[in-house]
């Protein structure tokens, strides 16, 4: 069953008019180049005018990509790398109410809660077997190249890669704990990257990480200056590449099964359901409503103010000079 079919059968929220599926504008912001000298394929996140932040659809190739470099023998090494003032900062935000089922909100039926199966089928499908899986389970060598913002769906890339190879001025986490509260996610993968009081803490004040502390935490495994960071990760690929293909993918398969017995099943159906959890919470009088927020002031506007209620060190934004357009 195709991609599109699955989407018109669960009436919703893969809809042209509210999120971007034209393959001409996911192919553009996010690209896929092989060097197939160096044995390395590089997943490009290209959409500078938004730090990079691309639609929904545009994650799930991202999973496509891996998959083809995956049984691609010219490959050994994948890198993901952001063009222009940063790595990225996830999904696009004005996407995410229509993602997670809710409509335009200005009728009875556009403000009725989602049903449970609209969250929890495209999350298994997308955020898990389209997005996250292919590259938690590749058999090849991930690389992530991070500059600037690490966020969202950026940051679940660097939680699920191999390596992290970061500039001084990369900041980690994910914004959903801020606007969702401590959002249930791959709670494996971030107890594993950065362990778990470290793990407490960023989810439940929703601050992000220096890349000092990043790498102290054990989620980057390098700090470099930023005009050296594309030539460390092209000299971490070139190790690697030195290996034999058979002993590189056995090699990741064998910590395939050890990573299994210490939960990373379990960790991977927990973030699936947990995320139809967390965008269909209650809340209680004077608590803060992202969706309506976003409706009543603009997704921009939103953001700034949450962020501004907090001391600054937990402030998501201002760390880093907007791209001009």
């Amino acid at each position: 069953m195709t991609k599109k079919r699955i989407a018109e059968l669960l009436d919703s929220q893969w809809t042209s008019e509210r999120m971007n599926t034209d393959p001409a504008d996911l192919a553009k912001w996010v690209r896929y180049e092989v060097d197939a000298e160096r044995h390395v394929a590089t997943i490009v996140f290209d959409r500078p005018e938004t730090l990079n932040a691309v639609p929904v659809a545009a994650l799930e190739l991202v999973g496509d990509y891996v998959r083809e470099a995956e049984v691609d023998d010219r490959v050994k090494v994948i890198v993901f790398k952001g063009e222009g003032s940063c790595f990225g900062t996830g999904a696009d935000g004005d996407e995410l109410g229509f993602y997670i089922g809710y409509r335009e909100g200005g009728s009875k039926e556009g403000k009725k809660r989602p049903a449970q199966r609209q969250r929890m089928l495209p999350d298994r499908n997308m955020l898990t077997e389209g997005f996250m899986n292919p590259v938690t389970n590749c058999l090849k060598a991930t690389i992530c190249q991070v500059h600037g913002y690490c966020y969202g769906g950026h940051m679940q890339l660097a939680l699920a890669a191999d390596i992290v190879i970061a500039s001084p001025d990369a900041t980690f986490t994910h914004p959903a704990f801020r606007y969702l509260g401590a959002a249930p996610q791959d709670m494996y993968l971030w107890i594993e990257n950065l362990g778990l009081k470290k793990m407490k803490e960023i989810i439940l004040t929703m601050r992000p990480l220096d890349a000092d502390e990043a790498e102290r935490a054990g989620l980057v495994n390098k700090v470099v200056p930023r005009e050296d960071l594309e030539k460390w990760v092209a000299d971490y690929a070139q190790a690697i590449a030195m290996m034999p293909l058979d002993g590189l993918m056995m090699g990741k398969a064998s910590m395939q099964v050890t990573m299994n017995a210490r939960g990373k099943g379990v960790g991977e159906t927990m973030c699936w359901i947990g995320h139809g959890w967390a965008t269909n919470l209650g809340l209680q009088e004077g608590e803060f409503n992202f969706l309506r927020e976003r409706a009543e002031k603009g997704l921009r506007k939103t953001l700034k103010d949450r962020d501004a209620a907090v001391a600054p060190f937990f402030r998501l934004g201002g760390r880093h000079q907007k791209p001009t357009e």
